[in-house]
């Protein structure tokens, strides 16, 4: 599958992101753990130079061995330009307060050190929070607030517009609208975001996403399948069309004329991954 996806709000919002950045001490960077490297630095020229805290979010559907690896000396080994602190978190989860904290004191020590040589005993630092649509950068800062601070949806594009907003005493943070790339590296990448939910369902054709989904994880992870679906003669060797057949079987998932809706069953598949319903799956 060849993925593109770069609506006109997007091109003005990282044309916005681009201008403010100037103005922020750090950026707040949210990926997503089940493809971090497919969701993260999205702006790599732009933020490059910046200090950042990454955000890896939604741990609760990953898959926690695959995540092992990913930490600030790997960072720094595929980014040499990489300046920042890493947080690992389930945003959905109102006590993440206390371990942001640490890593933002860690990442603006010298900031506030500065300052108080200065004289000043209180800093309001400014930072960007950033990322690709659907990560959940909404949920992130009410969470971290723990109320309501933005509108928080599960559809790609649902902040259009630049908000600041004050998330602690110490923070005033710039809120800006999920960003993709004009042309992703590679098709692998946008096949990830896709299944994520970061690109628009309604430009993808979901018998092929569910068809690369299966290729891509069942290998590893045809146990989790077998047991959500309660499948019978399946196993790791099997074809992605026999595992999808198996599943209508059990769903009883058919046209009236007796075909196999697999429409329905790429849905299924899909919304059943995301919501975490099959098990903690990584794609990377």
């Amino acid at each position: 599958m060849n993925i593109e996806w770069y609506p006109g709000h997007i091109a003005k919002a990282r044309r916005e992101i681009k201008e403010h950045l100037k103005e922020v001490d750090f950026v707040i960077e949210i990926i997503d753990a089940r493809c971090p490297l497919s969701s993260i630095n999205f702006l790599n020229e732009e933020i490059k130079n910046k200090r950042r805290l990454i955000v890896v979010n939604k741990i609760d559907l990953a898959d926690k061995e695959k995540l092992k690896h990913f930490n600030k000396s790997y960072l720094k080994e595929i980014n040499s330009d990489f300046d920042g602190e890493i947080v690992f978190l389930d945003s959905r989860v109102n006590s993440i307060k206390k371990d942001v904290d640490k890593k933002i004191d860690l990442l603006t020590k010298d900031i506030i050190e500065k300052n108080k040589s200065k004289g000043i005993q209180k800093t309001l630092l400014k930072a960007m929070v950033v990322g690709m649509p659907n990560v959940g950068k909404s949920t992130f800062i009410n969470s971290y607030v723990k109320k309501k601070v933005n509108k928080v949806e599960n559809t790609p594009g649902v902040t259009k517009k630049l908000q600041w907003a004050k998330i602690s005493d110490k923070v005033l943070l710039l809120d800006t609208p999920g960003v993709t790339v004009k042309k992703f590296k590679n098709d692998d990448v946008g096949i990830n975001l896709a299944l994520v939910g970061s690109i628009n369902d309604d430009i993808l054709e979901k018998q092929d996403l569910a068809y690369e989904f299966i290729n891509k994880v069942f290998a590893r992870y045809s146990e989790l399948f077998i047991k959500r679906y309660k499948l019978q003669n399946i196993n790791e060797t099997s074809k992605a069309i026999e595992v999808m057949d198996a599943i209508a079987e059990k769903t009883s998932s058919y046209k009236k004329n007796g075909e196999i809706n697999y429409d329905k069953i790429a849905n299924l598949i899909i919304n059943d991954f995301r919501k975490g319903l099959i098990g903690n799956i990584s794609l990377e």
